[in-house]
């Protein structure tokens, strides 16, 4: 089944990881925590963290052991391959305690893609926005955090 370069989204699931290849020649890690459905069904949307990971080779369920998410967006299924990726493995999101971190979005508390309701504007600092990531965003913030650095 691994590798893969998903298009739909019967082909992925949450926990799945996926590597990010870096200008330097190593690579990033994304995990995949949310797959978003309507009706039932699994969309093209998905809820992508970046684990603050960077190795020369791509990573392993080990190598991403208890790694935390420094980064968290939706973005396309498609966004994967876009940057010249691949799923390489899976891994239970609970194993590393793992899960959607709660963001702010249009006034309201989000948490993978359940609305939570209305949040107080004193509150919106406690969290962080929540972002729509374009097909490279995700190459260009682990660019940002593991080779620009």
């Amino acid at each position: 089944m691994y590798p893969i370069t998903p298009k739909k989204p019967s082909e992925i699931r949450e926990g799945d990881f996926y590597y990010i290849p870096l200008s330097n020649g190593w690579f990033a890690c994304g995990r995949l925590l949310e797959i978003e459905k309507k009706s039932g069904r699994k969309t093209k949307s998905i809820l992508v963290g970046l684990h603050d990971w960077t190795g020369r080779a791509k990573p392993t369920a080990e190598d991403i052991h208890n790694c935390p998410i420094i980064e968290q967006g939706v973005m396309n299924i498609n966004s994967i391959g876009h940057v010249g990726g691949e799923v390489v493995g899976f891994k239970p999101l609970a194993d590393d305690g793992l899960r959607p971190l709660p963001q702010f979005e249009a006034g309201n508390l989000i948490q993978g893609f359940k609305n939570l309701g209305p949040l107080p504007k004193e509150e919106y600092e406690k969290y962080s926005r929540r972002l729509t990531y374009g097909l490279k965003v995700i190459l260009l913030l682990a660019e940002k955090h593991f080779v620009d650095n």
